[in-house]
């Protein structure tokens, strides 16, 4: 029997949906960007291929809508989710859903500019990603500002070198 990634990404998004969830704050809540959400929503990577098996994104978007870690291989195989024993708000304090203790601290510590997230999985069902963030102290000048877009502007063309998909929001 083949499995039905359609099926799964139209309950993802129907339990989103219901939840009144946007695709962006999912992907907020599960600290990855748009694009795997969107993915996942459509039955179909990025690459269009048909997924391989379910991802740790997958499990942790099902965590978030309220069903247990093995509903997409339930909905995919043509049954019905199973809801979870406690509703899941949020994948917190997960070791595997958020940042490190380091890199939350040096998150709160300044002041975004810019990120981008660099898909390296090199196999259909590999979605490790690469997840840098341009960080400025909060009281930069706009001269400060520029000079630090600089720098960033030659390394992001560095990183879009890199094998896999760039998935910058500013750059679309």
């Amino acid at each position: 029997m083949e499995r039905d990634w359609e099926r799964l990404g139209r309950a993802f998004a129907q339990a989103r949906t219901a939840a009144g969830l946007t695709q962006e704050q999912v992907a907020e809540q599960l600290h990855v960007s748009r694009t795997p959400i969107q993915a996942i929503e459509r039955g179909r990577q990025p690459n269009g291929r048909t997924f391989a098996k379910v991802t740790a994104t997958m499990r942790s978007y099902a965590r978030l809508v309220g069903w247990t870690e093995a509903s997409p291989d339930l909905i995919v195989d043509g049954q019905e989710p199973e809801p979870a024993t406690q509703p899941v708000s949020a994948p917190a304090g997960d070791s595997q859903s958020g940042p490190p203790s380091a890199v939350a601290r040096e998150l709160r510590s300044g002041k975004t500019l810019d990120h981008a997230v660099v898909h390296l999985g090199t196999t259909d069902d590999d979605d490790t990603r690469l997840i840098v963030v341009l960080q400025g102290a909060e009281d930069m000048s706009e001269e400060e500002i520029d000079a630090a877009w600089q720098k960033w502007r030659q390394t992001r063309r560095r990183l879009q070198a890199i094998p896999g998909e760039t998935d910058n929001p500013q750059e679309s």
